[in-house]
C-alpha cells in the first residue's frame, strides 16, 4: 500500500486466484446499492515487487508464520506492518519479528462473495502499536478516519483480548449456520451467546485485562446486562443486532469446504486463559469440544436447542 492508498498491491497465496487475472477487486461499501471497482496489482510472489510503504497482514492465524517468512525475506524486518487478525497470539509473534508493528482490531462486518468481490456492512477499528511513538501509525490513522470510526488504543494485547470475547461466538454462529437461517430459535441463541460472552468477561477481568472500548463493539457492562436483564427486554435488541450481522470468518472457512479454522487461536486460547485464571467456563469448554467433533464429521447445521442440550450434557460429564 502506498501513501494515501492510491496504489494497492495484493499478495495472493494461489497463482490461479482470480485477482491476478483481473487486477481489480469489487466492494460494496455501507450504504451503497452497487459494488465499486478498485484497480490494484496482484502477485503470487513478492520477488521483484516494489517495496511498499505498509504491509497489511490479513491472513488466517494458521497461515501467519508462512506469510511472515515471505514478507521478511522480501522486505526485511524494518518494513512497517499492520495486522488485522483475530485472536491474541499474533500480537507477540509479529512484534517479535518486525520493528514497526501495528495492529488494527476490527469490529467490522464484512465478507467475500468471491475471490474478487466483497461486501462491507459497516463497523469500526481500534489502532494500536507496540511502540506508542510509531509515526506510521499516525499516518494510517489520518487515512482511515476519513472513511471509518477509528479509536486509538495504547495496549494491543488489551484490545485483542476484548475482541477475543466477541469472536468466541464465531464457533457458535458457525455450528448453527446462522447465516443461512437468521430466525432459527433466536431466544435459545441469545441465551447461548450471553453465556459464552459473560464467561469471556469473567476470564478477562480475573486475568487483569483492561477493557478497551471500541465503537460498535459491546462493552463489558452491556454484556453483563444481557445476563442480568429479563429476556423480554434483551431479545428484541439481540434480534435487531443479528439482522445487521454477516457470515463470520469461521463460517466462511466451513462453507468453502475447509476443516481448518481459527478455533484453536480463538476458543482454544481462551480455554487456556480460563484454566490459568482458575475460572470455570462450562459453555465455552463444551462448545470448543463439540465444534471440534462437528468439524471432523459432516458439518451439518445443529439447531440451537439441540446444541444447548449437547452443551448441558457435556458439562455434566
Amino acid at each position: 500500500m502506498h501513501s494515501g492508498t492510491t496504489h494497492t498491491m495484493f499478495l495472493v497465496r494461489k497463482p490461479e486466484n482470480e485477482l491476478i487475472r483481473t487486477q481489480a477487486f469489487q466492494c460494496r461499501l455501507p450504504g451503497d446499492v452497487n459494488t465499486r471497482v478498485y484497480k490494484c496489482q496482484a502477485y503470487a510472489s513478492l520477488e521483484g515487487v516494489e517495496r511498499p510503504d505498509l504491509v497489511v497482514i490479513g491472513v488466517k492465524n494458521y497461515s501467519l508464520v508462512d506469510v511472515l517468512d515471505t514478507i521478511e525475506q522480501a522486505f526485511g524486518n524494518e518494513i512497517p506492518v499492520m495486522s488485522v487478525l483475530n485472536g491474541v497470539n499474533h500480537v507477540k509473534i509479529i512484534s517479535d519479528r518486525f520493528q514497526n508493528a501495528m495492529f488494527a482490531t476490527i469490529a467490522f462486518n464484512a465478507y467475500r462473495t468471491s475471490p474478487v468481490v466483497a461486501v462491507a456492512v459497516g463497523g469500526a477499528i481500534a489502532l494500536s502499536a507496540t511502540d506508542s511513538s510509531n509515526a506510521t501509525l499516525e499516518e494510517v490513522h489520518k487515512i482511515l478516519k476519513k472513511k471509518i470510526s477509528v479509536t486509538m488504543v495504547q495496549n494491543p494485547l488489551d484490545v485483542a483480548h476484548c475482541k477475543l470475547v466477541i469472536n468466541l461466538g464465531n464457533a457458535l454462529f458457525t455450528i448453527i449456520a446462522f447465516h443461512d437461517n437468521r430466525k432459527r430459535e433466536l431466544d435459545v441463541l441469545q441465551k447461548l451467546s450471553t453465556a459464552i460472552m459473560n464467561e469471556g468477561v469473567d476470564v478477562l477481568k480475573k486475568s487483569g485485562v483492561k477493557e478497551a472500548k471500541i465503537s460498535r463493539m459491546p462493552t463489558w457492562l452491556l454484556i453483563r446486562l444481557t445476563k442480568w436483564l429479563p429476556q423480554r427486554i434483551i431479545l428484541p435488541i439481540f434480534e435487531e443486532k443479528m439482522r445487521s450481522s454477516s457470515i463470520n470468518s469461521m463460517a466462511q472457512d466451513i462453507a468453502a469446504g475447509s476443516t481448518e479454522t481459527e478455533l484453536e487461536e480463538i476458543n482454544g486460547y481462551f480455554l487456556q486463559m480460563a484454566e490459568k485464571a482458575n475460572v470455570d467456563v462450562p459453555y465455552n469448554k463444551a462448545l470448543y469440544h463439540i465444534f471440534k467433533s462437528w468439524v471432523a464429521s459432516d458439518t451439518q447445521p445443529i439447531k440451537p436447542s439441540v446444541l444447548l442440550s449437547k452443551i448441558n450434557s457435556f458439562s455434566k460429564r
